[in-house]
């Protein structure tokens, strides 16, 4: 059942055109020309509260924090722009914006936006924001580090970036605009106490456990429909389907396999996946000497059986993966690695990993074993890796964790391999995307990786304004960094989709697991 898949292709000529046009973007309001997937008809009852459960519950309510999860798909926070389901962007905050020169920018913000304490979002705010997660956020220096921010006037904010990037403004869906100066006088308290601009505002938050919102009457734009909104931990995905089942909720926005057959038979509810990416075992080159050893990596890759990972854990909503990027997507690449576990063996034997008496190997007294770090919705995944690769001699030790703690352990690099949800997916910003993953020294390469050759085609592409020259770089750094194996690529599907009661209506097709201001409970 190749769900996935047959969305990739289905959208792959959409996805190209998205990058010649987008430069042109403009909208008079922050949902676009995008409409919603559910049906308005029905009459709205009279409690507008939308309950969800979620294993992904933001730690910090400021956006310069990686535990800041949900804020923005809540309505909480908002960036400039926001990321569609399909890779491209709509305006958001900012209202249009326009490539001066090949390395300068201007960005048109919408008028009359306040953040919730009353202060004005202008120019200036936004710059000093921005300027704030150049300095705070640490996946900031890789997609922003180094721009100039400008003020023009109170609504033209210029942008000078270090080199010519033509797919600058999708970086700036990536970061929250909020009230620096507030965050500065605040200090801690912020991360509970934020300031920002959203259409949903917490009157009550437990920090990684319950948020409570309510509908902000100042709100700049579209008056939200709904007036509150509570959203609370669930990290076990059964118990979030029975609190679905039970009417204790009305949402789920992180669907697993097998509580998406349930949901997909119960004539109560919708599901809404959306465009796949390809889901990795990330190897953490730089710290496990184990891993600088390309064999090792190889070996790893010939002897994981994806085809036993789709149906068995995926249970066939899910694809064999190519490389970094989906398969059918005009920039993924075709070739795949085949399952070959006497050839992973061969390999490792003749690199020096001998099979002790307990079949696992080691080489020169150390051990070939490795600890994986998981969490709740990957660890079935996880558990199949430990199998398949304990049949070639490698030992894995499991190490769950709570969802959000594995957020930093990533950056930290405190981690052998993970079954962490960094994965490839489609894009407006191919070139953007590489970078952060594949780049010597960014802080989202979590495994360390490093090829000089790779470095330099990734500068290419991401000042390349042809959009048939950024395919073909894409392709050729892709397939380097498929030879060199720094990532295992497993498969692709549409993990995070979400699960919704029928009765809410008003949900945007191009942003299904996200909160939108028309989004409404019908009686």
């Amino acid at each position: 059942m190749n769900i996935a898949n047959r969305k990739l292709k289905g959208c792959a000529a959409l996805t190209l055109a998205l990058l010649l046009l987008v430069l042109s973007a403009c909208s008079s309001k922050p949902g676009g020309s995008a409409q919603p997937a559910s049906s308005s008809s029905g009459a709205p009852a009279a409690e507008q509260t939308l309950k969800y459960v979620t294993l992904n519950m933001p730690r910090s309510l400021d956006p310069v924090h990686i535990d800041a999860q949900r804020i923005t798909s809540d309505g909480i926070a908002e960036p400039l722009v926001m990321l569609n389901d399909d890779g491209s962007i709509r305006p958001w905050l900012a209202a249009s914006w326009k490539n001066l020169e090949p390395t300068l920018w201007e960005v048109e913000l919408r008028p009359n936006v306040k953040f919730w304490s009353g202060a004005v979002m202008d120019a200036a705010a936004v710059k000093a924001a921005l300027e704030r997660h150049q300095k705070l956020n640490k996946r900031g220096p890789s997609q922003i580090g180094g721009v100039e921010f400008i003020v023009k006037d109170s609504l033209h904010l210029l942008m000078k970036t270090p080199k010519p990037d033509p797919n600058f403004i999708f970086k700036l869906s990536g970061f929250a605009i909020h009230n620096a100066e507030e965050a500065n006088r605040l200090g801690d308290k912020f991360n509970t106490q934020a300031d920002l601009t959203g259409f949903m505002k917490p009157v009550q938050f437990t920090p990684g456990e319950l948020m409570i919102a309510e509908a902000f009457p100042g709100y700049w734009g579209e008056k939200p429909k709904l007036q509150r909104l509570e959203a609370r931990l669930g990290a076990d995905a059964q118990a979030r389907l029975l609190a679905l089942k039970n009417g204790d909720a009305d949402a789920d926005m992180n669907v697993e396999v097998e509580q998406r057959v349930s949901y997909e038979k119960d004539s109560k509810f919708e599901t809404y996946f959306p465009i796949g990416q390809t889901t990795n075992l990330w190897l953490n080159m730089k710290k496990v000497p184990a891993l600088q050893d390309k064999n090792v990596r190889m070996a790893i890759n010939l002897a994981v059986d994806r085809k036993e990972l789709i149906e068995g854990v995926s249970r066939g909503f899910a694809s064999k993966a190519t490389g970094h990027f989906p398969a059918g997507l005009p920039y993924a690449i075709t070739t795949s690695t085949e399952t070959d576990r006497s050839k992973a063996e061969k390999i490792l034997d003749e690199a020096g990993w001998k099979k002790g008496p307990d079949g696992i190997r080691a080489k020169d007294g150390q051990k070939l074993k490795l600890k994986m770090l998981t969490y709740t919705v990957f660890q079935p995944l996880a558990i199949a890796l430990q199998s398949q690769l304990k049949g070639v001699g490698i030992e894995i030790e499991l190490n769950p964790v709570e969802t959000t703690a594995s957020n930093q352990m990533m950056l930290d690099g405190t981690f052998d391999t993970a079954t962490y949800c960094s994965c490839g997916t489609a894009t407006g910003d191919i070139g953007g995307q590489l970078y952060s993953y594949y780049y010597t020294g960014v802080a989202s390469n979590y495994g360390g990786y490093s090829n000089p050759k790779v470095d330099r085609l990734i500068d290419q592409l991401i000042s390349e304004f042809d959009a048939n020259k950024q395919l073909g770089l894409a392709k050729e750094i892709q397939t380097l960094v498929q030879e060199d194996v720094p990532i295992i690529y497993l498969f692709n599907n549409t993990r995070w989709g979400a699960a919704y009661n029928k009765k809410v209506k008003g949900i945007d097709k191009n942003l299904q697991t996200k909160i939108v201001p028309g989004m409404y409970i019908s009686q």
